[in-house]
């Protein structure tokens, strides 16, 4: 069996459910240690569960990306149990569908926080592991945007896609930033509805690049 990822560490976040899931299992399937990142414990555990009866390695770490000190317990936790970090995926969103005329303010901030702050908390944090221990092993980063954010109006869903360009343009400057230690970062626009395995094959070909 083909395991181009074996003895890779990756974190996907938001991989509870859809996307998420399907990149976790297309990098265990790789052979990589997956920590399967979600809000929601047992969306976290049936995922790292199915990855694992499948053959492949997982562990469900429940954080929410918003949060810094949560951000530093899924990453920590993680390298406690495999000792390295060699893959991360920006998966995590959030989309509420309200026009921007009855959008509460709540919605637009935990949409920012979640789907923005959160890909700079994990980047930021992954990062400075990266850049310090990897050296020549360097790393990925993957973030998952959207067509949302660049061109595609999507009805009702303004937040999301304010935060999805937000993405964009942050992933633009950790390529440029991270270059210097061997990260490479990439940053994807899938359709929306996304086509799950399409993206999540499209992740694992980014990762198994060399």
């Amino acid at each position: 069996m083909n395991r181009p990822l074996h003895e890779k560490v990756a974190i996907v976040t938001g991989a509870g459910q859809g996307i998420g899931a399907a990149i976790a299992h297309a990098l265990a399937a790789a052979g990589a240690r997956v920590a399967v990142n979600d809000i929601n414990p047992d969306r976290a555990d049936r995922v790292a569960n199915a990855i694992c009866t499948a053959g492949g390695t997982a562990v469900a770490i429940i954080a929410d990306v918003s949060n810094k000190f949560q951000c530093v317990h899924l990453v920590e936790t993680t390298r406690t149990q495999w000792g390295q970090l060699d893959i991360l995926v920006n998966n995590a969103a959030v989309r509420p569908r309200f026009t921007i005329l009855k959008m509460d303010e709540w919605d637009w901030q935990r949409t920012l926080d979640v789907n923005l702050k959160g890909v700079f908390l994990m980047s930021q944090l992954v990062g400075r592991v990266m850049a310090a221990e990897n050296g020549t092993r360097g790393g990925v980063m993957v973030n998952i945007a959207s067509t949302a954010g660049v061109a595609e109006p999507l009805a009702d869903c303004a937040a999301y896609a304010a935060s999805k360009a937000g993405v964009l343009g942050f992933g633009r400057e950790c390529a440029r930033e991270f270059a210097a230690y061997g990260i490479r970062v990439f940053t994807l626009t899938p359709p929306e509805p996304a086509p799950e395995t399409a993206v999540a094959q499209e992740v694992l070909s980014l990762c198994v690049q060399t």
